[in-house]
């Protein structure tokens, strides 16, 4: 190679060079996260969280024993995020379930000998892009988590999200449709978009410093869908019982809340308060008549340091109804939650139901009044003991369990009460493992509303049904 070429050589490799490192930083990026959960459960209550006292050989009912139910599951997600650059990614979110020797299933199995289960759903895919600085989007099924704390919705949904930022000021709107009914099947629907679950987000934000803020929530539902698409029950005389309304019996359901969280001495403060109204059309299947709805809910949670740990104390009332001419019971979306709780058993907490086992004595959170306390340890860098007790309540006694001795239904509103033990050990930076106990003591709200094993349903025959329990051993590893 002549002096000439050598020379030519060196130019173009540090054209080249600087071609490389002149590329905007906006350049595409990939990013792949996950999480792994495994579970092993030991419980009598099974894979589900209906609590059913009753007459015996009723679907799932409880009755003074159960026999204890043991199975291993696990759940795998796998995110993958397109960034082209930091104002637009897509991104993708897949979920798989699986229980040991599980060969088919709602999830499509892949749990037995020589498993080709195919069973990966669709869990998250949506666009995140940015107009300007101070305006996002979020377009398509996407996680979204009231400022309610969750009692109202906690859920994958179908919509479209923007976050604007003015300042201290933080405005969320959003539109989503849950439900799609058209023709054919139970429906009535005529076409699509017209036979939907609508609901109209709106969610107001001011910080009043670093550690106050304010909230102002208005969340509209429009369901014109038949029951059975997707989402709630209505029914006014027992909320937990379905309510299979036509798509002529349009619930337009109005929720309003306040929300606030500050820090004080030390100590986090947070709560809200939320009212319901709105109506549904032709109630009773006669034009011009309605049925009203005038439910509410409310909270306050406090936390400080203590110690090693963390102290912390909430109380919950979502109402219930007790009208067979309106419903003052809490209406949700039928997914939600309340995490603040700690409980295992008592109401929906998402944290610990990692796999797709998701059995609570409410799983819907609604008609339940709950004062819960705890202690989350930090014993070691490595090791955690966290224990939590909860006393619930049924604000509404009108759909309580009968008492099968005097065929009423029973007058106590107390639910019972729950006590759970966590300990867990940060094996790697990525990967915990965790041991979980709950058991729950049922209250007058349950008395003597199973019958004794073996027997036919009869006064004589009347018991307490058997208190509920659940053990987990568990490993989730997250990268």
């Amino acid at each position: 190679m002549t002096k000439f070429q050598k020379q030519m050589l060196t130019i173009a490799a540090a054209g080249a060079l600087t071609a490389v490192t002149a590329l905007p930083a906006m350049a595409f990026e990939n990013e792949f996260h996950g999480l792994y959960n495994f579970n092993t459960l030991f419980s009598n209550m099974g894979t589900s969280g209906d609590f059913n006292p009753g007459a015996p050989g009723t679907t799932n009912a409880w009755g003074e024993k159960r026999k204890m139910n043991n199975y291993f599951e696990q759940r795998t997600r796998l995110q993958y995020t397109a960034k082209a650059s930091d104002d637009l990614k897509l991104v993708t979110h897949f979920e798989i379930n699986n229980r040991f020797g599980n060969y088919k299933d709602a999830n499509g199995g892949g749990g037995d000998l020589d498993s080709d289960g195919l069973n990966i759903v669709t869990k998250h895919a949506y666009l995140d892009f940015n107009i300007g600085k101070s305006f996002n989007v979020k377009l398509g099924i996407q996680p979204y988590k009231d400022a309610l704390k969750g009692v109202f919705v906690d859920a994958d949904v179908p919509m479209i999200m923007t976050t604007t930022k003015l300042g201290a000021y933080t405005l969320g709107m959003g539109f989503a449709r849950y439900a799609d009914d058209v023709a054919g099947g139970t429906s009535t629907g005529t076409r699509l978009g017209d036979a939907n679950k609508d609901l109209f987000i709106m969610d107001n934000t001011f910080a009043l410093s670093k550690d106050t803020k304010v909230g102002l929530s208005y969340y509209f539902l429009a369901d014109y869908a038949q029951q059975g698409a997707s989402g709630q029950l209505y029914d006014a005389t027992k909320p937990t019982t379905p309510y299979n309304h036509t798509a002529d019996q349009a619930v337009l359901l109005h929720t309003f809340g306040l929300n606030g969280a500050t820090k004080l001495a030390g100590i986090n403060l947070s709560g809200f308060a939320a009212m319901q109204a709105g109506h549904m059309k032709n109630a009773t299947g006669v034009p011009s008549t309605s049925r009203q709805f005038h439910g509410w809910a409310a909270n306050v949670a406090a936390d400080m340091k203590v110690g090693p740990g963390t102290a912390k104390t909430a109380l919950l009332f979502t109402s219930g109804n007790n009208s067979t001419s309106s419903n003052h019971g809490w209406v949700t979306s039928s997914v939600n939650s309340y995490n603040e709780s700690g409980m295992m058993i008592i109401a929906r907490n998402t944290y610990n139901s990692p796999t797709s086992t998701d059995g609570y004595i409410r799983r819907n959170v609604t008609n339940i009044a709950l004062a819960t306390m705890g202690y989350d340890a930090k014993l070691t860098e490595k090791f955690n003991l966290n224990g939590n007790v909860g006393f619930g309540w049924a604000p509404s006694s009108y759909d309580a369990p009968k008492d099968q001795k005097t065929g009423r239904l029973n007058q106590s509103d107390f639910m019972g009460t729950e006590i759970n033990l966590e300990a867990g050990y940060q094996l790697y930076k990525n990967l915990k493992l965790q041991a979980q106990a709950g058991y729950m003591i049922l209250g007058g709200y349950y008395k003597n509303s199973a019958f004794k094993s073996g027997t036919t349903a009869g006064a004589a025959n009347a018991a307490d049904p058997e208190n509920p329990y659940a053990m987990r051993l568990q490993a989730r590893y997250s990268f």
